[in-house]
C-alpha cells in the first residue's frame, strides 16, 4: 500500500526525530480542543523563518519549516505532493487534511494539528512536529514497556479503528510516534489513505473500542462527512469511507454480542 514512499520514510522519520529532539513545549502530553485550535491558528499565521528542503532526498520530499509568531518558535512538516486517485500511485497532502479533519470530528487527539497553507506558491498541508518522540518500531524492537500498558493498548486500539476507517496501513511502526516522557501516542502520515475499498483492512482485526469513539462513530452522519470532506475526497472515496464506518460499527456490535460489552468497550484512561 505504501511502497512508493518507503524509499524516503525511514530517512524522513530519523531526520525529524533528531531535528526536533531539542525543541520543547509542543504537545508533549494531551491536546484538548482549545490547544488544538491554538496550534491550528499558529500554523496558519506564523511567519516562515526557514525552510529545509531535500533533507531526505528527492524533489517531492516534505519540507521542514521553521515558524515564529514573534514570541514562540516551532517547526512543522510541509507536504505539497498532490497526486490523488485515480493516479496509479496515489499520494496527496489532501488525504492528510481529510484524515486530520475526520479525527477532529471524532474527537480524537492522536493526529498532530494540521492546516492547509500555501508556502512559496505551493499549496499543501502544514503539520506541527512533535518533539521528543520515538517510533513504535524502535520501542518494540528494544522491548521498551510503557509505564501504563492498559492506557497504551487503549491508544493503539483507537488508532487501529481509525486506520480501518480511513483505510491506511494498520499499526505501521514508522507512523506511530510515542512521546518519551509522557508516553502519549501519535499517528502520522495519511497521504495514501482513503482508498475506495468498501471493506475493512485485511489482517487488522478489531478487538475493542473506547466508549467515546464508539459514540462518535454512531453519531457521524453521511451529511456531516460529505460536508467536511468533499473538498478533499472524491465520491468513491467518500462512499467507501461511509461504508467502512458501518462495517466498523457492525463489527463492534458483533463483538459485544459474543464477548459482552465490558470486554469490548472501554473507558479511555
Amino acid at each position: 500500500m505504501k511502497q512508493n514512499k518507503l524509499r524516503v520514510k525511514g530517512n524522513l522519520v530519523i531526520f525529524l526525530l533528531a531535528w526536533v529532539a531539542a525543541q520543547t513545549g509542543i504537545l508533549a502530553g494531551g491536546s484538548g480542543n482549545q490547544e488544538q485550535e491554538a496550534m491550528e491558528n499558529y500554523l496558519k499565521t506564523a511567519r516562515v523563518v526557514k525552510i529545509i528542503k531535500g533533507a531526505t532526498g528527492g524533489r517531492t520530499a516534505p519540507w521542514v519549516v521553521n515558524l515564529t509568531d514573534g514570541q514562540v518558535q516551532k517547526q512543522a512538516i510541509f507536504k505539497f505532493v498532490n497526486r490523488p486517485r485515480p493516479a496509479m500511485l496515489p499520494d496527496s497532502y489532501r488525504y492528510e487534511l481529510a484524515a486530520y479533519r475526520l479525527s477532529r470530528m471524532l474527537e480524537l487527539d492522536f493526529v498532530p494539528p494540521m492546516v492547509e497553507r500555501t508556502i512559496e506558491g505551493r499549496p499543501g498541508s502544514l503539520q506541527l512536529l512533535v518533539p521528543g518522540t520515538m517510533q513504535e518500531s524502535y520501542r518494540s524492537s528494544r522491548g521498551l514497556e510503557p509505564p501504563d500498558k492498559e492506557a497504551f493498548d487503549q491508544a493503539l486500539a483507537e488508532i487501529l479503528i481509525f486506520e480501518n476507517l480511513v483505510y491506511d496501513q494498520c499499526l505501521d511502526g514508522a507512523d506511530i510516534l510515542i512521546h518519551k516522557a509522557s508516553w502519549k501516542v501519535w499517528r502520522i502520515d495519511f497521504s495514501e489513505a482513503f482508498a475506495p475499498v468498501k471493506e475493512l483492512l485485511p489482517d487488522c482485526p478489531l478487538k475493542s473500542c473506547s466508549s467515546n469513539l464508539y459514540d462518535s462513530l454512531m453519531k457521524l452522519s453521511e451529511e456531516s462527512v460529505e460536508s467536511a470532506l468533499k473538498s478533499y475526497l472524491n465520491e468513491a472515496e467518500l462512499a467507501a469511507l461511509l461504508k467502512r464506518r458501518q462495517l466498523i460499527l457492525n463489527k463492534i456490535k458483533e463483538l459485544i454480542e459474543e464477548q459482552g460489552e465490558e470486554a469490548v468497550i472501554f473507558v479511555k484512561k
